[in-house]
């Protein structure tokens, strides 16, 4: 890895710790406000702790599958170029190519106001087998910035073929709560969303989630803006996103969650996905050499805050 990259990580009092996940290295940054650990294996931001609070993202000790598309369940996975199911390749893996290759780490520094900035990077043309599986040339960017308040995450896509790139995406984020019996996600009252537990009926919803089980809901035309409150740990994560229209509430549920080989039994309890996505009525081609962004910030608060 380029020294000077190094040397800037350590100003920020990060390092590097090398082929801990899926054989690839993590980059980890210390700040007195916070503790970030981002994955360079599928681009995860996998872990971010404010001083004196727990995670606000969710990690499974369940390691998953060995082989390349074994899936683990934590973090901020990307799901990119499509989300769920490929629709033409049954063999294909869910949720697309990003979360599945090494990113590489391109850039470290600070905003002007001191925020901690981390930028890696995804080219189809470094991975052959992208190339075999996907047929438009791209390049992904994924730029973290960071505070003692929360975190961002900027995701883009340059289509770099000379046809338009179908996309369906989602940030596919992980919350960490302390019981998802009790959490409650709120701002999507009177959205009307696709509940692909329930065979893909619609339905509208009314008030609060709550609680956050046995969940999979698109909700279509979804405002920038939601909470989740989480009573347990007294705070609550306000999510505002951009570039997205959709907004997808997951989690399997007890019944599920013992069905999967990827996951813990009772992993289901401490997490609710909360995602900033692009899927079913609102998929949208990239044009050829075009970019679009996918933006997501996240802020903790006390839950007694307005």
């Amino acid at each position: 890895m380029d020294g000077r990259l190094i040397q800037e990580l350590e100003v920020l009092g990060g390092e590097i710790r090398p082929a801990s996940l899926k054989k690839c290295d993590e980059i980890i940054i210390d700040q007195p406000g916070f503790r970030a650990v981002i994955a360079l294996w599928g681009g995860h931001l996998e872990s971010f702790i404010p001083t004196g609070q727990e995670d606000l993202l969710f990690q499974s000790n369940n390691e998953g599958g060995e082989g390349r598309f074994g899936r683990r369940h934590f973090g901020v996975p990307v799901c990119w170029p499509w989300f769920g199911a490929n629709e033409t390749q049954s063999d294909f893996p869910a949720h697309g190519l990003a979360r599945y290759f090494r990113w590489e780490f391109i850039e470290a520094g600070r905003f002007k106001n001191g925020d901690v900035k981390i930028v890696i990077r995804l080219a189809s043309e470094d991975h052959p087998l992208i190339e075999e599986m996907w047929p438009f040339a791209f390049e992904l960017r994924q730029v973290f910035r960071f505070s003692s308040k929360g975190f961002r995450v900027n995701f883009s896509a340059a289509n770099l073929s000379d046809k338009p790139m179908p996309i369906s995406e989602a940030l596919h984020t992980y919350f960490h709560v302390s019981d998802n019996q009790t959490a409650e996600v709120h701002g999507l009252d009177g959205v009307t969303y696709v509940n692909k537990f329930d065979e893909g009926r619609q339905a509208e919803q009314s008030g609060m989630v709550s609680p956050c089980d046995t969940l999979d809901r698109v909700y279509l035309s979804a405002p920038e803006q939601c909470e989740i409150h989480d009573p347990g740990l007294q705070r609550k994560l306000v999510i505002v996103t951009e570039g997205s229209q959709s907004t997808v509430l997951w989690n399997p549920g007890k019944k599920l969650a013992e069905q999967r080989t990827d996951m813990e039994d009772d992993d289901y309890r401490h997490f609710v996905c909360v995602e900033a996505a692009n899927a079913l009525n609102n998929t949208y081609d990239i044009p050829a050499g075009g970019i679009h962004q996918l933006k997501m910030k996240v802020k903790h608060k006390p839950l007694s805050e307005e």
